[in-house]
């Protein structure tokens, strides 16, 4: 796979995985994770991982001829921090939307949680839902996270094509 293919494969995984948060997302407002059962919404998003993994290893198995075989541990992880990148910088775009036009009272709600289940202080429950510092940690947390799913899964595909 050349590096345009593998750009465009990095564009299509990035775009999947920043549509899965939004839909996780709606599907979370629609269950009442961020207003009724707000309780819940820290236990429940934890869930979100399974797609997450899910999406990272397919779009690094795309484009190559025997995946099942494994493949080089560089080669892997590249595409996955490939992926990783364009999610990163869609997640705050992402968010920004949702937060705007989907749940405005998202961030107040879970502000809102936060101070009434002594678990930050109003000053400081502000300061972490205020949009841009949400945007900002979501781009983080998505880089951090991204990161180790596709280094996890590279080193299980290296793992692979040594056995064979």
């Amino acid at each position: 796979m050349d590096r345009q293919k593998m750009m465009m494969n990095a564009l299509r995984y990035g775009l999947l995985f920043a549509s899965a948060i939004f839909l996780w997302a709606l599907l979370e407002t629609v269950l009442g994770l961020h207003d009724r059962y707000i309780r819940y919404h820290e236990y429940l998003s934890y869930f979100f991982a399974v797609p997450s993994v899910g999406i990272m290893y397919v779009g690094i198995c795309a484009g190559e001829e025997t995946p099942a075989k494994g493949m080089r541990f560089r080669r892997a992880l590249w595409k996955g921090l490939a992926i990783t990148a364009v999610v990163a910088v869609l997640s705050p775009v992402v968010w920004l939307v949702f937060c705007t036009f989907v749940n405005p009272a998202f961030l107040g709600n879970m502000a809102q949680y936060a101070i009434e289940s002594n678990a930050m202080t109003p000053s400081l429950a502000a300061k972490r839902y205020a949009l841009p510092n949400y945007l900002f940690v979501s781009a983080f947390s998505m880089a951090i996270i991204g990161a180790v799913i596709s280094l996890v899964i590279a080193i299980i595909m290296a793992g692979r094509q040594r056995k064979q």
